[in-house]
């Protein structure tokens, strides 16, 4: 995308493992990338990609997707920017410059810039190239952003947490019309998505795996063929034109510009054939994190081995597909149902733009009431959870809003702090009432610990000016199998007297996983929460993988809702069918 006088300097050495150099050899119309972690998606195939679609569609709009724009804003265009940024030619300079080559969040464009087709909608939250290119942020869970929009690719990051019938039926309509050039773009009306494999035992949508049968195996072999042949004449150019720029001989010079015309040919003869080839082919890759072993080294894995379990090393490092899982302790949670994901007040967050630092905090958040108290689920211990929620519509609905958790050496005093940086700007009323374990499995001196973990929160909360009220002093011993109940009521919704209980989806990615990972065993004939996990996850990943988070919710609902129970409900069997109530 710069204009450089020097041909020599048009390319630049550049290592790629394998499905990285599949993905640009192939370079289909709708690429799909299932690639686990470390895999290389964004420097190898994301960015390339949008550098590409970009040089090829001057003037035209694209769409840059996730699912919240939280996400766009703190994670996912910094490491495009990175990218960009990336220095090039002994790092003289770097791939694309800022102000020169591409700007952000800006209305005011420069003189030396192409005009875009049609007028930026959203400076704030758009990319704009030289040449008139730009990309508009679009979060999948306000898709209504791309209304009345034309855009002629979708650029979307991270699918798994993407919901795929409002992509289907929101955002690709979006991708129409263009001048008739464009629309023999190889990449118009194009999809490039990326992804770690999706984990359907945690609730996650694995939408973009239908792709997967869309491929025609001879069409993606003809065009690796054709694509390697032009690829080819492109570098006998290239070399041809960098020693024409240096020599003086006659003969030589001859030569080289005989050479340069028959490659050419070549290119004008097989890369329109190439474009077409292309414009009409789906690509879906999917790879382990192995692909990049070569980068990653071996005491990678040895890491991940050691450090993760079986089921997250298969899924995060091998790609691995993993199915839902029976026997849950939670029985009637469906994700779908109770979790909800309009977690934020856009028309405040829609007033940044990408220029400006983001830092989330429950001033966003739209169900977050600072003139009402927060209730508060704690399990202590090495690892500690806490979760945060508030009572709706009368008490009628309870709304989980945030998630915190620490580990060793972290104890409470870190955990009151992030609390307070995320709740203490915003809060008007700062009443909490604090629930924690009275679980009938504890020993004596556990029920102890318990009790003084959570009085060192309270006073560590309290001085930040919080008020806060323990909720289970002189509170009976609950059983495990009383909790199951609880919740198989809760979640299967099957009594006024209790309220319908939603989840954040966004703010408690964890506790949203853990949950389906939350199994039940039987112990002398009674049902109890399974902890094992609690035993064999190293502390550093145990938010999204064991019961860390879930018996938090457990605690906090329990605390709340308990003596609601209808007392016809008192004898419901142990020995339920797997995640199914009566």
């Amino acid at each position: 995308m710069m204009n450089d006088p020097n041909p020599a300097s048009r390319f630049e050495d550049y290592y790629m493992n394998l499905m990285q150099i599949r993905a640009n050899v192939v370079d289909a119309n709708t690429q799909i990338v299932e690639v686990a972690r470390a895999g290389g998606k964004t420097e190898g195939v994301f960015g390339p990609r949008i550098i590409k679609v970009a040089k090829e569609m001057p003037g035209e709009l694209a769409f840059l997707v996730h699912k919240t724009y939280t996400a766009l804003f703190t994670n996912i265009w910094p490491n495009i920017q990175a990218y960009f940024s990336r220095p090039i030619h002994g790092g003289k300079r770097t791939m694309l410059a800022y102000g020169i080559d591409y700007i952000v969040g800006e209305s005011k464009i420069p003189s030396h810039f192409r005009l875009p087709r049609y007028p930026v909608a959203f400076p704030r939250h758009s990319i704009l190239f030289r040449n008139g290119f730009h990309l508009q942020l679009v979060s999948s869970d306000q898709p209504e952003s791309v209304a009345g929009r034309s855009g002629i690719h979708a650029f979307i990051e991270e699918m798994k947490h993407q919901k795929g019938e409002k992509l289907k039926t929101r955002l690709f309509p979006s991708l129409r019309g263009s001048s008739a050039e464009i629309r023999q773009c190889q990449y118009y009306q194009g999809i490039t998505g990326v992804s770690d494999t999706a984990r359907v035992d945690l609730g996650e949508d694995n939408w973009f795996e239908e792709y997967e049968k869309n491929v025609n195996p001879d069409l993606i072999e003809e065009i690796a063929t054709v694509s390697l042949h032009v690829n080819d004449s492109l570098i006998k150019i290239h070399k041809a034109e960098a020693l024409t720029a240096e020599e003086k001989n006659p003969v030589i010079l001859e030569r080289l510009r005989i050479e340069t015309e028959k490659e050419k040919r070549t290119l004008a003869l097989w890369q329109p054939r190439l474009a077409d080839m292309r414009r009409n082919a789906t690509y879906y890759i999917r790879a382990s994190s192995f692909v990049n072993k070569d980068i990653l080294g071996q005491k990678f894995f040895k890491t991940q081995l050691d450090s993760l379990d079986p089921d997250e090393f298969l899924t995060a490092i091998c790609a691995v597909r993993k199915k839902a899982v029976v026997n849950r302790f939670f029985a009637n949670y469906i994700p779908k149902k109770h979790q909800f994901t309009d977690s934020y007040k856009y028309e405040s967050i829609m007033r940044m733009d990408l220029k400006e630092h983001f830092r989330m905090t429950a001033f966003y958040q739209k169900y977050y009431n600072p003139h009402e108290e927060l209730l508060l689920g704690y399990d202590p211990g090495n690892f500690s959870s806490l979760v945060v929620a508030q009572q709706h519509k009368g008490g009628a609905e309870l709304r989980i809003l945030k998630e915190f958790t620490c580990y060793t050496p972290a104890q409470q005093p870190e955990l009151a702090k992030a609390f307070f940086e995320f709740y203490g700007s915003d809060v008007k009323n700062k009443t909490i009432k604090l629930y924690y374990d009275r679980a009938g499995n504890k020993k004596k001196e556990d029920f102890a610990q318990i009790t003084t973990d959570a009085k060192i929160l309270k006073r560590e909360l309290e001085s930040y000016g919080f008020s806060v009220e323990l909720m289970n002093e002189g509170q009976r011993t609950v059983y495990h199998w009383q909790q199951f109940k609880l919740l198989a009521l809760l979640f299967g919704e099957m009594s006024n007297a209790l309220p319908s209980v939603r989840v954040d989806e966004n703010e408690c990615p964890n506790l949203c996983s853990s949950i389906m990972l939350s199994p039940r065993k039987y112990i002398d004939g009674k049902i109890e929460l399974d902890k094992t996990s609690e035993r064999k996850v190293p502390l550093k990943y145990q938010a999204g993988l064991t019961t860390q988070l879930p018996s938090a919710l457990i605690y906090l609902l329990h605390g709340l809702y308990y003596e609601r129970m209808p007392t016809e409900f008192s004898s419901i069997p142990d020995d339920l069918p797997d995640n199914l109530l009566g």
